[in-house]
């Protein structure tokens, strides 16, 4: 009889254990998805190919400063070599700006780097969770990337300035580097006008622009 009552205990005891312990569920998940990995700290002098490095699925944010001369081409190269994207700054002499990629596929990479002098390279890889609402304004000078900023289906405008001489490209991009539409501008040399895009979908957006000059860019809906 003893015995009947002992187990009969241990079957309730692990019935109430099943039943309290927690369940991982589709929240935490995504909370878990939206952690933001860690800065990557790339250094060197002259033409390197630098130290792997890991990135995830998602929007990186590449900050690069050069100090020589010279041509400073950065390419970023997948873990089979294969290039991913265009190159990420192109430019002759003193470089500090940045360049924002959608990364498709988690996984190790690598930096090919042509130059004549000392350079750096940070990586982040942001996953912004809140941002400002429009109308916003930014404005800078060179290749840059834009704070992050919200949008709501619906159209919005844009109205873009450079007073630069090489190529003024623009692109949306959302919170995950995905390019939206085609490029708000693509012109050579100074520029001054405005850009309507539909968007469809509510979220946090930025701009990867491409520059030689100060610009000016204002976003409405």
């Amino acid at each position: 009889m003893a015995n009947k009552l002992a187990a009969s205990f241990v079957g309730l005891l692990v019935l109430a254990v099943c039943i309290i312990a927690p369940t991982a569920s589709a929240s935490d998940n995504n909370a878990a998805s939206t952690v933001e990995p860690a800065t990557i700290s790339l250094s060197g002098v002259g033409q390197q190919a630098s130290q792997m490095f890991t990135l995830t699925e998602g929007l990186s944010i590449f900050t690069m400063k050069h100090s020589g001369s010279s041509n400073f081409i950065v390419h970023l190269l997948d873990s089979k070599g294969n290039q991913v994207g265009i190159s990420l700054v192109n430019e002759i002499g003193a470089f500090n700006g940045a360049k924002a990629v959608g990364i498709s596929t988690s996984g190790d990479y690598i930096l090919d780097i042509a130059a004549d002098a000392p350079w750096t390279v940070d990586i982040t890889q942001p996953r912004p969770q809140t941002a400002q609402s429009v109308p916003v304004s930014f404005s800078g000078k060179g290749q840059q990337v834009s704070q992050f900023f919200t949008l709501t289906p619906g159209l919005a405008r844009f109205k873009l300035m450079h007073n630069g001489e090489s190529n003024f490209i623009v692109h949306l991009l959302d919170s995950k580097g995905n390019q939206v539409g085609i490029s708000l501008v693509n012109e050579i040399g100074a520029f001054n006008g405005s850009k309507a895009m539909g968007i469809e979908n509510s979220g946090i957006y930025c701009l990867d622009i491409g520059a030689d000059g100060n610009w000016k860019i204002d976003i409405s809906q």
